[in-house]
């Protein structure tokens, strides 16, 4: 028998083992513990933004696109947000996010153990989730860097988050971020966007009670929200206020009299698109920005975007199409576009892209997206690569009818609008009352490759068929493109491209505003000044004896009406030393107009515009001098325009009117001295202003087109229809014609790579490039 001390020690010793083993579980399960407390820690770890990210972040903010006349047209975002540095934050808004967000905020490390041992206990204490143990730090890593999802790596990440905030930025610092992130409803991120969207007033302007009401929104932005239940705001904005008295930031007097102030709200204000001020302008500028910047830097970078728009101009443009196009309704029109451009420097400052005022139902742009057959219009061209090449403006043309070979069974016989034809016309007066017939045959007898090739350095852009009804404006165009073209008319043979953006800015809070890009205007000489000033005659005269006549209470207005087949659309093309707008109406669907014509719709929108639209650009051309020097610049091979032909030389001068085109009487009013051909013979006297009556005894000297470039010159015999001149003889005129450099034929729009030559007449290519043809 074993005795009880055995017994004793054997016990003794049976606990010991016991023990032991415990321990050493005990030990085992603490390592594993730690290793697995240790790897999650570390595996979370390795998917966090290094400290260099975290000490270089910042919150994303919307670019603003602003008007030449200081107009934020619009902010562009995908999270509504302006910033604001804590110094322009009222300290009681500071104090208020603090006190029902994180009272402890200025004490723990960026996690509060106190705090989410006190969340815990609230929890359990009322069966549900009363209280958020995340500190105001963690909530700042949340929403920078994590979702909402409910896991524990998410949390692990949130705490590690929030220590490495804490070591990287001060309390001050923290505090400011946060305030600029958080969305505190109704589509407002971060306090400056909250204080306008609710109080349409600055962040640093609010009161005590302003500010209370969204210090205590972030927790539950749409249920707080003030726009969605006022009582409910109310209600939360009187307990951050009590929380802030409890913690000593503001006095019970202070409390009670900012519980009695009433909210006073803004209005609700519509976003987004919706906002947008020159609507078509804004997405016109965002296309061209995001194409080359990516909509990252647009969208979340806080870009200041300063463009060439004049909203003055803009509002003008608006209310003028609206206004004519409405009482055109009796022709069936529904639709209309205005874009108006400064020729000097190619800068846009109005574009109207429909009629309808609410862009969020009509977003198609017929300024820059509608292609449309622009009629008569499209005749500039024609004339253009004429006068270019020699042909007086007092050449005259058959108005005969003819029939082209080569169009169908039939052929084709270009009409005339009026239904007249016969005799001769000069080219001025084929222009001025826009006859179709000697339109075709000048395009004819100068080749339809010359009126393509002068339409590209013009500007336009957009296919062009090679026919001859191409001289009646048979392709279709933009308006931006013409309005563009017939600047370089308005530049005296300038053309400048068109610009929408002048400057792009860092925004002033994110690296002091640098410049991310300046633009300059890039001009080409496209016309010889002689030209152009005879092609502004020719224009002069549809406005005082043409087609465009309802343009002439503008002073010095000049332009082109268009006017296409079944009135399917009409144009004015118009413009002044100043100002080139171009103006259309039509219908989405083509369907046809009655006795909807250019100088009938579309004329007066123009002349309504300019009154306004002139006046504003010469009160801003003088606030901006002195004006940025042009840049007139080669374009490389592939944007570089056709060589123009050479300057024919210099020929005599004589004094003609203004108002009329033709040679000047002692009565006209305003005279220029233009070039004269003696070759075309005398010109017709101003038929407006009339011959002034001699006095009695007083001798009229002949009338001589030398004598005419005096001021006081006196009228010569009017004749109606002048002689005609011989066009330059083949053996000296040239052609420019665009040529494929594989082929070394006339080059089509599927030439991968083309250069423009000038060629005699008789030593000009006159195929067209079969090697290259349209995809099957």
């Amino acid at each position: 028998m074993r005795t009880e001390r055995e017994r004793r020690r054997s016990w003794r010793r049976r606990v010991k083992i016991v023990w032991l083993y415990i321990e050493v579980m005990a030990l085992v399960l603490l390592a594993v513990t730690l290793g697995v407390v240790g790897g999650a820690f570390y595996s979370v770890a390795k998917m966090l933004p290094s400290s260099s990210d975290i000490a270089e972040y910042e919150p994303t903010e919307a670019t603003k696109i602003i008007s030449s006349d200081g107009v934020v047209l619009a902010e562009v975002y995908e999270e509504n947000r302006e910033l604001v540095p804590i110094t322009d934050v009222p300290k009681d808004l500071q104090n208020g996010t603090v006190a029902i967000e994180d009272a402890r905020f200025y004490k723990h490390p960026g996690v509060d153990p106190r705090g989410i041992v006190r969340a815990i206990y609230q929890n359990v204490r009322k069966g549900r989730r009363a209280q958020g143990g995340s500190t105001l730090t963690q909530q700042l890593a949340r929403n920078i860097y994590l979702t909402r999802e409910k896991k524990i790596s998410r949390k692990l990440k949130e705490i590690l988050l929030a220590l490495e905030l804490e070591r990287n930025f001060t309390k001050e610092q923290i505090l400011e971020l946060y305030m600029n992130q958080v969305y505190y409803g109704s589509g407002s991120y971060g306090v400056q966007t909250a204080s306008t969207v609710y109080f349409g007033k600055n962040v640093k302007d609010l009161s005590l009670a302003e500010s209370a009401l969204l210090a205590g929104l972030p927790q539950k932005p749409s249920s707080y929200s003030p726009y969605e239940d006022r009582e409910a705001a109310h209600g939360r904005r009187n307990v951050v206020l009590d929380r802030m008295q409890e913690l000593g930031y503001i006095t019970a007097a202070q409390c009670e009299e900012a519980k009695k102030e009433p909210v006073k709200l803004a209005g609700l204000q519509p976003t987004g698109i919706a906002r947008y001020k020159a609507p078509w302008f804004v997405t016109y500028v965002i296309k061209e920005l995001t194409s080359k910047y990516g909509a990252d830097l647009v969208y979340r970078r806080g870009l200041r975007v300063h463009t060439t728009l004049n909203y003055t101009m803009q509002k003008t443009a608006e209310d003028a199409l609206r206004a004519h196009v409405s009482k055109a309704k009796w022709t069936g029109a529904t639709q209309g576009a205005l874009v108006c451009i400064d020729p000097e420097n190619g800068y846009i400052k109005a574009m109207v892209g429909s009629v309808n005022p609410d862009f969020t139902k009509d977003q198609f742009n017929r300024a820059v997206q509608a292609k449309r057959q622009p009629g008569s219009s499209f005749k500039a061209f024609v004339y253009t690569a004429a006068v270019d090449n020699g042909y007086d403006i007092n050449y005259t043309i058959s108005n005969e009818r003819t029939t082209y070979k080569g169009y169908g069974d039939k052929g084709w016989s270009p009409r005339n609008y009026d239904g007249r034809y016969g005799g001769h016309l000069t080219m001025r007066q084929a222009v001025a009352r826009s006859v179709n017939v000697c339109a075709v045959r000048m395009a004819d007898q100068i080749g339809i490759d010359q009126v393509i090739t002068y339409a590209r350095m013009l500007g336009i852009k957009s296919p062009l068929d090679r026919t001859l009804s191409l001289a009646l404006g048979a392709s279709v165009v933009t308006p931006l493109e013409m309005c563009s073209a017939y600047g370089v008319f308005a530049a005296n043979g300038m053309r400048a491209e068109p610009m929408s953006i002048v400057r792009i800015n860092e925004s002033e809070e994110n690296k002091d505003g640098a410049v991310i890009e300046q633009n300059r205007p890039v001009v080409h000489q496209v016309l010889s000044e002689q030209t152009a000033q005879l092609m502004n005659e020719l224009f002069r005269g549809v406005v005082t004896m043409g087609t465009g006549s309802k343009a002439g209470d503008i002073p010095d207005a000049h332009g082109k009406t268009g006017t296409t087949q079944s009135d399917r659309d009409a144009w004015w093309l118009g413009y002044t030393p100043e100002l080139v707008a171009a103006v259309w109406v039509g219908n989405d669907d083509y369907s046809p107009m009655k006795h909807a014509y250019g100088g009938g719709v579309c004329a007066p929108t123009w002349v309504d515009f300019m009154k306004k639209a002139l006046p504003e650009h010469k009160r801003e051309t003088e606030a901006e001098k002195p004006k940025e020097p042009l840049i007139r610049r080669e374009a490389d091979q592939k944007d570089k325009p056709p060589e123009k032909p050479e300057a024919r030389p210099r020929r005599n001068m004589i004094r003609i009117c203004a108002d009329s085109g033709l040679l000047a009487t002692p009565n006209c009013p305003v005279t220029r001295e233009v070039p004269y051909d003696p070759s075309s013979g005398p010109l017709q006297s101003c038929p407006i202003h009339g011959p002034r009556q001699p006095a009695s005894g007083e001798q009229t000297p002949a009338a001589t087109p030398e004598a005419a470039t005096s001021p006081r010159a006196p009228p010569v015999p009017p004749r109606t229809v002048p002689p005609k001149p011989a066009p330059p003889p083949p053996s000296q005129r040239y052609v420019t014609v665009t040529i494929c450099v594989d082929s070394g034929q006339i080059a089509n729009e599927y030439c991968p790579e083309t250069v423009t030559r000038r060629f005699l007449m008789s030593e000009a290519p006159s195929k067209t490039c079969r090697l290259h043809r349209p995809p099957e």
